[in-house]
């Protein structure tokens, strides 16, 4: 269809007049919703019932202009038949306070898009999913683009653009809605049009307190060719990001089952798991939704409590069938804890939380896209972190999300150190904020040490420290890169080479220190459980294997951390870990442990950047620490952060002293994510675990509607808003 008609010269003529960028407030939802999109300027608090009928109300009072696709695309009148004709068409209409209706269809279902002059949405104090800021139509999509951000008078730099393909009005409408749910969901959705194109889903990062604006480029190719050229008819529309989020996807659906249940021994236990697999093989038409009761019935102070997980309602029924006989094991009975790869899970002898410890992994756990899709499920709290500090810097997105996923495995270590930090500082809030789990111990493996005082409110300006490391002369050069402190240590002339390596070896720490002597730029770095790892000169670390007669296997990573020559920078690693504290930190009622000392860290600003120098600069019996840990009361084990490297560590050093004397305390380790795994689905089998363990947590976040089918994400509205 050829979209060049009369109305494309009348919207040139009216975009030409505008003397300020446009606000137009768009928002997703049917009418009955419209309401809820309204807060009250307080951003914690909704509006009262009264206040929302009042808002609604108004909104009722507002002439509406309706304008349907389906009619325009049959009607034989001359009405506008493209986007920018249509707002070129409405402006005076929105101007004077009209509310606009987009109606149309995708995918047979019908949507509508709400336009309104953004002032007046303001005083209506509705939070818009986002904002017309600017539109042009004409041939050309570079210059069309260039002319509508221009209008916007936004910056090409700092625009994400989208181009698809349309064939009709109703297409034009879908795209449109598509990259306002783009903007409410800060993702950069892989928006498609009739030429298939995908763009790389994930998190739409910005610069703090920066808005995201996002150039829509459509395309009605001409009917002579099937390649981009001047003839074809290109419109651009300029959105910026509104104050209203998408509400968050649901952590339990058709696809993640997760059904909590509590009871006062064992044998109550057993009768509820027959009544829901009675329940399931009764069922003909069994829906996600009737597990809701579930929930409802579940009391958090129960002594017992299992959890049944599943990918299906099959599934279900193996996973109910595994557990009742789980359920009259004497193991199980005894205290042997059950979990099946799925994630259900029960423990007759429940660890509680009095030894609840969060545990920091160090650095080289981060990966490519690591839990890329968890702003879907909590963006909340993705928008308080990104208020607090940059987010993207924090996590090093540009190479953790780089669409080549050799980006991330090519990090320095300073990076490498930033974004571990930050997805335990992420982890830790996403655990402690949204499911109120509160830890009573913490401990962090190597550099973990210093996420663990940024993660958990003691650090005054944790952010401050990302500047700070990416410019340090300790991670870039003293103890990695150049390793300017092994050559001052080695005394080697500048044009001497250093060939470090790393290598993990089966081996008993005791072995390797009797032949120290022998190799002396070679050392013994970490000891954990059964492995050991030497670092130093990579000839003189292979040599000490061959003495020994073990295999090691090379880590190929170049930093001196735990070794001889890292002594030379403690001074310069202590001061730049002596950070101000916020007021209250003293009085936190977490124990802090260290691999420094056997007793507790004082809170107190030296005592916090000392602790972190010897942990760094000193060999790390990671060991030993977890010993100590348990002595002072640590049983539960919860690995905040990227990976499950240390909770698989922790739970041989645990078995391995349980084996050497029958006095050792019962623990467990727990990992909150893992490599290869989906994020929520583990992050679902680390609350789950928890639950059994009967750790207090919230289950509000996991009570989102459970349906068969997904709710259309137009009418998901976060009735609280996202003010800026």
């Amino acid at each position: 269809m050829n979209l060049a008609n009369t109305h494309s010269n009348q919207a040139d003529m009216t975009i030409k007049k505008l003397a300020k960028p446009l606000r137009i407030a768009v928002l997703l939802g049917d009418t009955a919703n419209l309401a809820a999109h309204s807060v009250s300027k307080s951003p914690a608090a909704k509006l009262s019932s009264t206040k929302l009928a009042q808002t609604g109300a108004k909104l009722e009072q507002l002439e509406r202009l309706e304008i349907c696709a389906a009619d325009i695309a049959q009607s034989t009148l001359h009405e506008p038949t493209s986007v920018t004709a249509l707002l070129s068409h409405t402006i005076s209409a929105i101007e004077q306070g009209k509310l606009i209706e987009l109606k149309f269809d995708d995918g047979n279902q019908p949507q509508s898009l709400y336009l309104l002059d953004g002032l007046r949405a303001a005083k209506l104090r509705l939070h818009a999913h986002a904002f017309i800021a600017g539109f042009a139509a004409g041939s050309g999509i570079t210059s069309v683009a260039d002319e509508a951000l221009t209008i916007a008078k936004r910056s090409p730099a700092q625009t994400v653009q989208h181009q698809i393909i349309i064939d009709s009005l109703n297409e034009a409408f879908i795209a449109l809605r598509q990259g306002v749910m783009a903007l409410a969901a800060r993702t950069q959705a892989p928006l498609k049009g009739k030429d298939d194109t995908h763009h790389q889903a994930g998190y739409w990062f910005s610069g703090q307190h920066q808005a995201r604006v996002l150039c829509l480029n459509l395309i009605t190719k001409s009917l002579m060719t099937k390649t981009l050229n001047q003839a074809d008819i290109c419109q651009s529309v300029v959105l910026t990001q509104g104050t209203q989020l998408l509400a968050p996807k649901a952590l339990v659906d058709t696809s993640r089952l997760f059904v909590p249940i509590s009871g006062d021994n064992i044998d109550n236990l057993i009768a509820q798991v027959l009544q829901i697999d009675n329940t399931l093989k009764n069922g003909t038409d069994y829906h996600a939704e009737q597990l809701k009761p579930w929930f409802e019935r579940y009391d958090a102070n129960a002594p017992l409590a299992l959890v049944l997980m599943a990918a299906s309602i099959d599934d279900l029924k193996l996973e109910a069938k595994a557990m009742l006989g789980a359920l009259e094991n004497d193991a199980v009975h005894h205290g042997q804890p059950f979990k099946t790869p799925a994630g259900s899970c029960f423990s007759a002898r429940p660890l509680g939380d009095a030894g609840l410890t969060f545990v920091y992994p160090g650095v080289g756990t981060v990966y490519a896209n690591m839990f890329n899709n968890l702003h879907e499920y909590f963006p909340a709290l993705y928008h308080q972190l990104e208020r607090e500090g940059d987010l993207s810097a924090m996590l090093q997105s540009p190479q953790i999300y780089a669409a080549d996923v050799k980006t991330a495995a090519g990090m320095s270590l300073s990076q490498q150190a930033i974004s571990g930090v930050g997805a335990s500082y992420l982890f830790t809030k996403l655990l402690t904020q949204a499911f109120n789990i509160k830890p009573k111990m913490a401990l962090g493996y190597s550099m973990g040490e210093a996420a663990m005082w940024a993660s958990l409110d003691v650090w005054q300006t944790p952010h401050g420290m990302i500047t700070a490391t990416e410019n340090s002369d300790i991670f870039n050069h003293a103890i990695s890169g150049e390793l300017t402190a092994v050559r001052r240590a080695w005394q080697l002339a500048d044009n001497e080479a250093i060939v470090w390596n790393s290598f993990v070896v089966r081996a008993d720490s005791n072995e390797i220190k009797a032949l120290l002597p022998e190799f002396p730029r070679a050392y013994l770095a970490i000891t954990q459980g059964d492995t050991i790892v030497i670092a130093g000169c990579e000839a003189s670390c292979k040599a000490l294997l061959a003495k020994l007669g073990k295999r090691g296997i090379a880590a190929n990573r170049v930093t001196a951390m735990h070794t001889a020559p890292a002594m030379l920078v403690h001074g310069q690693v202590q001061d730049f870990y002596t950070q101000a504290l916020n007021a209250d930190a003293e009085y936190s009622p977490i124990r802090f442990i260290s691999a420094a000392q056997t007793a507790p860290v004082i809170v107190d600003s030296h005592s916090i950047g000392r602790a972190i120098a010897d942990t760094f600069c000193s060999p790390l019996d990671f060991s030993a620490l977890i010993q100590n840990a348990t002595e002072q009361g640590a049983r539960l084990f919860v690995e905040v952060g990227a990976d499950r490297q240390t909770s698989t560590l922790i739970d041989k050093i645990s078995h391995a002293h349980a084996s050497q004397s029958t006095a050792n305390a019962a623990t467990a380790a727990i990992a909150c994510n893992a490599k290869g795994a989906d994020a929520i689905t583990s992050l679902l089998k680390c609350l789950a675990q928890l639950i059994s363990h009967r750790v207090p947590l919230s289950l509000a976040p996991l009570m989102q509607p459970l349906s068969a089918n997904a709710a259309p994400l137009s009418s998901a509205v976060s009735p609280e808003g996202e003010p800026l």
